[in-house]
């Protein structure tokens, strides 16, 4: 076959290769898009931290009939509440990443009264360290543990925090006397890449029961 054959070949089948090489081009973009997407999806595994929380349990004296017979006649000045948070977190991607230690919200459905309370990140120890002339000197430390719980990729960690209100305020002590059956609890927090969370707790148990075995 010569050269004239050839491009009185092509002439003749123009459309038919046309078609072919449209075919040819669709097939090498999809694989061109597939490929790009993959490598995509791997770099943000390396870059983009993916913290997950679950089996999450709150510890509350809500359900103990002592604690509610206590508030029956309680005032704002002798009563408190002990709250305990178990979750597990784990962080799915190679990349380092935190969340903020979760925010515990008490909703009232009645009237959708709120009430915020924040997790003890400080510990305080007393050491007596000599007495002078009877009296007693004390060194005072505080450890901070932070406001934040940080993963390294692959990390998993099983979490306890405490939750405590002293001297509550009488609009949340009168809903604890009056309409606890309508309280929901959720925790709120955030991750690194600044995405917000909002998250209902459906296990709700005894604080004596919520304790890391």
């Amino acid at each position: 076959m010569n050269l004239n054959d050839i491009f009185n070949f092509l002439n003749d089948n123009s459309g038919v290769i046309q078609i072919f090489t449209t075919i040819i081009l669709v097939a090498i973009t999809a694989l061109y898009v597939y490929f790009t997407s993959k490598i995509t999806k791997l770099t943000a595994k390396q870059v983009i931290s993916d913290i997950k929380m679950s089996n999450v349990v709150l510890g509350t004296y809500f359900s103990e009939q002592w604690f509610l017979k206590r508030i029956e006649d309680a005032d704002d000045s002798n009563i408190f509440l002990d709250f305990k948070l178990l979750f597990d977190v784990y962080n799915k991607s190679s990349a380092n990443g935190s969340i903020t230690k979760p925010v515990l919200i008490l909703h009232f459905n009645n009237d959708n009264f709120r009430y915020k309370l924040f997790p003890v990140t400080k510990e305080r120890h007393s050491k007596k360290i000599e007495e002078r002339g009877g009296i007693e000197i004390y060194d005072e430390t505080t450890i901070d543990h932070g406001g934040a719980i940080f993963l390294r990729g692959g990390d998993f960690h099983k979490i306890e925090l405490e939750y405590n209100c002293y001297n509550l305020k009488k609009e949340l002590l009168d809903h604890i006397k009056n309409n606890l059956s309508s309280v929901k609890y959720y925790i709120k927090f955030s991750d690194n890449l600044g995405n917000k969370y909002l998250r209902e707790i459906s296990k709700i148990q005894s604080v004596e029961k919520t304790n890391r075995i």
